[in-house]
Parts: C-alpha cells; sequence; structure tokens
C-alpha cells in the first residue's frame, strides 16, 4: 500500500512538472520579440504627447513671443535657403491638422507648404483649419527613412503590400520642416 502511494505521489508530482513545463513553453511562443514590439509602439516623446491638453492662453498655444517681424511663409524658407538664421517667425494659413492628436499642422503660403511640428511640447486644437496664424521656430532638414516610408504604406495607409513598397520605394526623401515653441492664432 505504500508503495502504491509513493507512486502516486511520484507521478502527480511529475504531472505537475510537466504541466508547467507546457505553461512556460506555451506562453514564451506567445511573447513578440523585442524587435517586433517596439517596432509598432509609439516612441516615449509620443507618448507623452497623450498627457497634454490643447491650451491657447491669449491667442498662443506654447511659448508666447513677439509676433512684429513676421515674414511670409515664401519669404521665409527663400531666406533661410539662401543662408538665413534658422530661426523665424512664419506667417500662413493652416490648410490641414493632425487629427491624431494636434500634434502637427500644415501651413500654406502662396505657392507651397511646410509641416509645422511642436517637438512633442505642446499641442493645439484640431478644428484650425483655414486660420492665419505666425509661428515661431526654426527650420530643419528632415530625412525619411526607406524603412519608414515602406512603413507608412504598408502599415499606415494599407496602400500596398510589403513587395510591392519595396519595389517602388529606393530612396529616402529629405523634406523641410519647421519645428514651432509657439503659434499665435490670427483673428479672423
Amino acid at each position: 500500500m505504500e508503495l502504491f502511494f509513493f507512486d502516486y505521489v511520484c507521478s502527480m508530482k511529475l504531472n505537475y512538472l510537466f504541466f508547467t513545463l507546457i505553461i512556460v513553453v506555451l506562453s514564451a511562443c506567445n511573447t513578440v520579440p523585442a524587435e517586433q514590439a517596439t517596432a509598432t509602439e509609439e516612441p516615449d516623446e509620443c507618448k507623452q504627447e497623450d498627457l497634454l491638453t490643447p491650451t491657447l492662453v491669449d491667442g498662443f498655444y506654447g511659448q508666447s513671443f513677439d509676433t512684429s517681424a513676421a515674414l511670409l511663409l515664401n519669404t521665409s524658407i527663400l531666406n533661410f535657403k539662401n543662408g538665413a538664421n534658422m530661426d523665424s517667425k512664419i506667417k500662413g494659413t493652416i490648410s490641414t491638422v493632425c487629427q491624431s492628436k494636434g500634434c502637427w499642422f500644415s501651413l500654406k503660403g502662396q505657392d507651397t507648404t511646410i509641416t509645422v511640428d511642436f517637438a512633442h511640447k505642446f499641442l493645439m486644437h484640431k478644428d484650425l483649419s483655414g486660420n492665419q496664424v505666425i509661428a515661431n521656430g526654426k527650420f530643419y532638414y528632415d530625412t525619411t527613412s526607406v524603412e519608414q516610408q515602406i512603413h507608412e504604406l504598408v502599415d499606415d495607409a494599407k496602400t500596398m503590400t510589403l513587395e510591392e513598397a519595396k519595389k517602388k520605394i529606393k530612396s529616402p526623401i529629405i523634406t523641410l520642416g519647421f519645428e514651432a515653441t509657439g503659434i499665435n492664432i490670427l483673428k479672423k
């Protein structure tokens, strides 16, 4: 009888050990490798935007500034490309605002458009298309890598397959952007 009880206890321990081992193996199979997990997650600075609220104070988003000496967008871009200081006050019309968070907008000039972002420091309301604004900040060149372009076409826009995107996208895109420290909404 003791031998039977001993065999029973040992088999129960083995069953418990076997069951635990199966759980560990199955849970290991369901984890996503670190490089895949970070590829689809938002960067930390974007997560910080989730804590922000669009706040308009005396006609300004972000830091207030002296609005005098603001130049039209086209003139500012020309000055920058001719070697002027990166710091500028640019004036134009908002054509589109980020509808996800209000973390950037497209500023339209006479014959050009530029993306204005806020370096994850503040947000603006999403319904400001058509408003005249002055943005204070600096110009910069932004490079969109081949990998990022493919990601945007395949994952974000879902406009084509990975194979089609790899055939189409062969080189990075360099664009002019503007990082604003403050935005002044002009009265209509």
